[in-house]
């Protein structure tokens, strides 16, 4: 998934104005993972534009849950750590940063009530009546951690930024859509070989495990051990109407969107709003009972000793836990119906692993890296002597068309097919997750198809999409770019 990430990560950087309201059912990811440098309200400034704090803070908890939606318990701080979020979103910024200077010069604006016609044109913001109801904005904005000014001045920026592109957009020629609809008509007939690790033997010697182990120790660390006191606050007798949970969901419906960031209807969401409206309700009785807990003036419902991500604390709490220090309390986190206040007792750092404790590990890792290499050299060796390839596809595959490659997935199937049409070659190998897809072209034709999609949408797309990216890259040249960031080594890649 990394990997995939930050190949695409060209186009990403491009479309830098779907962050704000998108995804309006994004909840907030804390400013706590914030690395600001000492500049008072900016993380950088671009020509004459100026990167805010709330800004970057507000466009990194959006692309963060955007992620976390699309890949969900695989995507969490790490990963996004991995992949350099926090430097994908000040490119982003600064891109729009760029493209903001160049509009300015421009003289484009737009109009306090542009502004307030997008907001009013929102259907989450929306009313029973149609209209823009302001306590659903209110609360929209407020959950971001945000002032409806900041919330303002982000959409103003994004209209700019629209109105330029619609000003220098260019509507492809007849002949590129042409080429672009070749593409997907063009179909292959293909030969292939699928290497799985049962295709290659590998034998590990209790000396190369241990000389793997010593090469890679820092990958074999126990988990972060936790020893916790919980104070847990529960609801009690809580009398709630269903005209309270009615009251309630229209005042927040923009927390319960579905995947396509439409709201959810009240009855597919009515337990969740209960959960919601439950917690709102002990909110304050929770926040007591943690300041009498810190005071010493009430015990801990239990003590626990755990280590990082042990299950009976979801994944919210350990988020919260993995940033705190010995001594720290907590404030409280909403679990279920209930709220649990932590106080962070004692912390034991990840230790490297005995050669005992990590053999087991070490050896898998250690198969699998010669089943590899060991895979690859079989690859070579088939694409020297295609005769030993041992399948064939069905009919004529295409990216237009689908078709099932076995033994292969669907996903698989599809990712082939995509490689395979990306390549030049007549033939080649494909690495997946845990086998070598080998194949070569028979047969190539066009597919005569009257009734093909003309892709005109997808032929003004790539256009546009190559005109913004080397618009960018002109512009990068002409204002000098600054980041305040603390890891100013975010990549501007061309």
């Amino acid at each position: 998934m990394i990997s995939w990430m930050q190949k695409h990560n060209k186009y990403l950087v491009v479309t830098i104005w779907i962050a704000t309201i998108a995804f309006i059912g994004a909840g907030a990811v804390g400013w706590g993972s914030m690395n600001f440098g000492s500049s008072a309200s900016s993380v950088g400034k671009v020509g004459d534009i100026y990167i805010s704090k709330v800004k970057y803070a507000f466009t990194y908890n959006n692309l963060y849950a955007q992620y976390a939606q699309k890949y969900g318990s695989k995507f969490d701080r790490k990963t996004a750590k991995e992949i350099g979020l926090s430097k994908i979103v000040f490119s982003n910024l600064a891109n729009e940063a760029l493209l903001l200077n160049m509009a300015n010069e421009f003289g484009i604006i737009v109009s306090d009530k542009e502004v307030a016609d997008a907001i009013a044109n929102y259907k989450l913001f929306m009313g029973k009546n149609g209209q823009i109801d302001k306590r659903i904005y209110e609360n929209f904005v407020r959950n971001r951690g945000i002032s409806k000014k900041d919330f303002e001045n982000i959409l103003r920026d994004e209209l700019k930024v629209k109105k330029l592109f619609s000003l220098i957009n260019i509507k492809p020629l007849d002949f590129e859509k042409e080429v672009v609809r070749s593409t997907f008509l063009i179909s292959d007939k293909i030969k292939y070989k699928v290497i799985n690790p049962n295709d290659v033997k590998v034998d590990v010697t209790e000396e190369e495990i241990k000389k793997y182990w010593q090469t890679h120790k820092d990958n074999y660390k126990t988990k972060t051990k936790y020893e916790l006191s919980l104070l847990w606050t529960k609801a009690k007798d809580l009398n709630i109407s269903e005209e309270d949970l009615k009251k309630y969901y229209q005042a927040n419906r923009f927390k319960f969107p579905d995947s396509k960031g439409v709201e959810k209807k009240f009855e597919d969401v009515k337990e969740q709003v209960k959960n919601d409206l439950i917690l709102e309700k002990i909110k304050k009785t929770a926040a007591i009972e943690r300041s009498r807990f810190k005071k010493g003036k009430i015990k801990a419902t239990l003590q626990e000793h755990l280590v990082y991500g042990d299950n009976k604390l979801p994944k919210k709490v350990w988020e919260k836990i993995s940033k705190a220090k010995v001594g720290d309390v907590l404030k409280p986190i909403g679990v279920k119906r209930s709220y649990v206040t932590v106080k962070i007792d004692k912390i034991t750092p990840p230790q490297i692993m005995s050669f005992d404790d990590a053999k087991g590990l070490a050896k898998t890792d250690l198969i699998k890296e010669k089943s590899h290499k060991k895979m690859n050299e079989l690859a070579q060796e088939l694409l020297k002597d295609s005769t030993k390839l041992d399948k064939e596809s069905k009919g004529y595959i295409s990216l237009s068309s689908y078709e099932l490659l076995s033994p292969l997935t669907p996903q698989e199937s599809l990712v082939v097919i995509k490689k395979i049409f990306a390549n030049s070659s007549k033939k080649g190998s494909i690495d997946l997750d845990n086998s070598i897809f080998v194949y070569e072209i028979e047969d190539q034709k066009l597919v005569k198809n009257d009734k093909a999609v003309l892709l005109d949408k997808e032929t003004n797309d790539i256009k546009n999409n190559e005109l913004a990216y080397n618009l960018i890259k002109e512009l990068s040249k002409k204002y000098t770019i600054l980041s305040y960031l603390k890891d100013k080594k975010w990549a501007r890649q061309f």
